[in-house]
């Protein structure tokens, strides 16, 4: 389309007087600077809307074609090369950082976007660069009839690491109606630059969508996520959602592993009742899985899968859902709630939902953007609100990985959990905005921990330890704000299966899991692979292989192994482990898929192999 000189004039004229300065770190202290003007007076609260630029229609006004793509948020090798022994370069050899949308914008390039406006109006985008060493210039300006251009905001583009650069969030709050945006690129020719996550935020009344009667269903499953995560000062959305939830603080996974403890929560049974140890043997199609019994219910239902090993064709795990977002690598947790978030509010009709949300982001590599990665998370739950201030939540600087196979720093972990904290307030934000949480269940559990250094193990997942096999586990109950409750006895993350079930009213059929109103006298987890179980009680834990006890009053952190040393309680334990072991129901044999070459190495590069 022709460029209209006159208005790139006042585009690149203006810049000075009306630029948005961004996220800065200064000598180890980030600060946010906003426009120099009053905040609005408070407006009644609406609804929040969310228009993904990647996928709005867009017009050229100059230069090359503006191309939607998945893209990384950070490199699409993360890991210093030279620190990679020449074992682990073989067949798929990147440790990327996680997916997001975003456009790719060739030097020199102006598009335009329509977008309607409403209260609170933002443009949210991270600047992530190239992979290329020339510097680039985005700039955000708008458009408002046939006025001119008017420049919002300019940053430079920094060059591509591990770690992708602060997103940036342009005040659009003191224009009204519909408006053109405008993003352009400068920079040398043939260079160009890619903007992650770009979306346009906004309040609007929406008509109330009739509700059927049953609660909608939200499971959120966390990866790698350890029960000591929260209430750490690293997620105040998670700990403020559990200030309205019953928490389970003795909640134990069945499985060390993503795949197999998926398989037990979406068919309440152990391992030893469903025959799936493994990332490669898909759950048999004649089970029954929570999805499927939702779905028959009349249950609309939804998955977003973030790792790609968790696939249905490696999990079985895509029974029972009409709509799956597969990850092709893995998914930063933005891209997953901001797919939720699209079908939620695309959604037509009065049936209910059933969504799994699963993120993936604690796991290795750890990669979490800036500020996050400096030591810095917003200093309070902001649901879709765009962020104001950060605090620390240690002492600030930047990390590099303490092991450079696996891509993992146990501050970077942490930096990942704050990173998704902020996401699941977006999505929590959202859902309250909308009126969804008066009618949603909504439960957050995590498919098992990580040891950051515990029993000498680094940033792996092994063994059947607490690291490994407590988690969180809480459920917000439909209806408004209540004060939660903290149940101190033992749970399992297979009682979420009928428990699910009893509240959606559908009949519970017959696996191993109870109504989470009990609680157990034991636990029992399996290791991946067949590599032994164990039995926890509130005082005692016995793992089968080595064999290990401990007293877990006097010895939480599982140090003093007590096996051998002809205590009756470690006879008792071995016993009831081995009962265990011997009632199984029956079920269809589970046969492992064979991987391809680059899904080995997909695998091995997440330490799985």
């Amino acid at each position: 389309m022709k460029k209209d000189h006159k208005d790139t004039k006042d585009f690149k004229d203006k810049s000075k007087d009306l630029r948005v300065l961004g996220v800065l770190v200064v000598l180890g202290v980030l600060v946010v600077l906003s426009a120099c003007r009053a905040e609005p007076e408070p407006a009644p609260q609406l609804p929040w809307a969310r228009l993904d630029l990647s996928r709005e229609p867009f017009a050229v006004e100059a230069g090359e074609p503006v191309i939607p793509k998945i893209s990384f948020l950070g490199s699409a090798e993360v890991r210093d090369m030279r620190l990679v022994p020449a074992s682990q370069l073989v067949s798929f050899p990147r440790r990327t950082a996680g997916q997001v949308q975003a456009l790719e914008m060739k030097a020199g390039s102006r598009a335009r976007w329509p977008v309607r406006i409403g209260r609170e109006s933002y443009f949210s985008f991270t600047p992530l660069g190239s992979e290329g060493a020339c510097p680039c210039t985005y700039r955000v300006g708008v458009r408002s009839g046939s006025g001119p251009a008017r420049e919002l905001y300019r940053i430079e583009s920094a060059p591509m690491g591990p770690i992708a650069p602060p997103a940036v969030e342009v005040d659009l709050s003191d224009l009204t109606g519909p408006i053109e945006l405008l993003l352009q690129l400068d920079g040398p020719p043939g260079s160009s630059a890619l903007w992650g996550s770009p979306g346009v935020y906004f309040r609007e009344s929406l008509p109330r969508k009739p509700e059927s009667g049953r609660p909608n269903i939200l499971l959120v499953g966390l990866d790698t996520f350890r029960a000591d995560a929260l209430g750490r000062n690293l997620t105040p959305n998670l700990d403020r959602l559990a200030e309205r939830s019953d928490v389970w603080l003795n909640a134990f996974t069945v499985f060390n592993s993503t795949n197999p403890s998926f398989v037990s929560m979406m068919t309440g049974r152990y391992g030893k009742s469903h025959g799936v140890y493994d990332l490669r043997t898909p759950l048999p199609r004649s089970h029954v899985t929570l999805a499927e019994h939702l779905a028959t219910a009349g249950y609309d239902t939804f998955a977003v899968i973030s790792a790609s090993h968790l696939g249905d064709h490696a999990s079985g795990l895509g029974q029972g859902f009409r709509e799956i977002a597969q990850a092709s690598e893995h998914l930063a947790a933005e891209l997953a709630v901001d797919t939720t978030l699209d079908w939620i509010a695309d959604r037509q009709g009065e049936k209910p939902f059933f969504a799994w949300l699963h993120l993936f982001d604690p796991h290795t590599p750890h990669t979490p953007p800036q500020p996050y990665a400096l030591g810095f998370r917003p200093a309070s739950p902001l649901g879709l609100d765009p962020v104001r201030a950060w605090i620390p939540f240690r002492e600030p600087g930047p990390r590099t990985f303490a092991e450079p196979v696996l891509g993992g720093q146990r501050d970077l972990y942490d930096g990942e959990v704050a990173y998704l904290d902020r996401q699941i307030g977006r999505l929590l934000g959202f859902l309250e905005s909308r009126g969804l949480l008066e009618n949603t269940l909504l439960v957050v559990v995590a498919d098992h921990g990580e040891s950051l250094g515990e029993h000498g193990i680094l940033f792996r997942h092994v063994g059947l330890h607490d690291t490994t096999t407590h988690v969180p586990l809480m459920i917000r109950w439909p209806g408004p704000d209540r004060e939660g409750r903290r149940i101190e006895g033992l749970v399992q993350t297979i009682d979420l299966f009928p428990t699910i079930l009893k509240a959606a009213g559908v009949a519970v059929p017959p696996q191993d899991g109870q109504d989470l109103g009990k609680t157990r006298r034991a636990v029992f987890a399996e290791h991946a692979d067949h590599l032994g179980a164990m039995v926890r009680t509130l005082d005692f834990k016995y793992i089968q292989n080595g064999p290990e006890l401990y007293d877990l009053k006097a010895d939480p952190a599982e140090t003093k192994n007590l096996a051998g040393r002809g205590l009756a309680v470690e006879r008792e334990l071995a016993d009831l482990l081995r009962q265990w072991q011997a009632d199984r129901r029956a079920h269809p044999e589970a046969r492992p898929v064979v991987p391809t070459d680059e899904e080995k190495a997909r695998l091995k590069a997440l330490g799985y192999v």
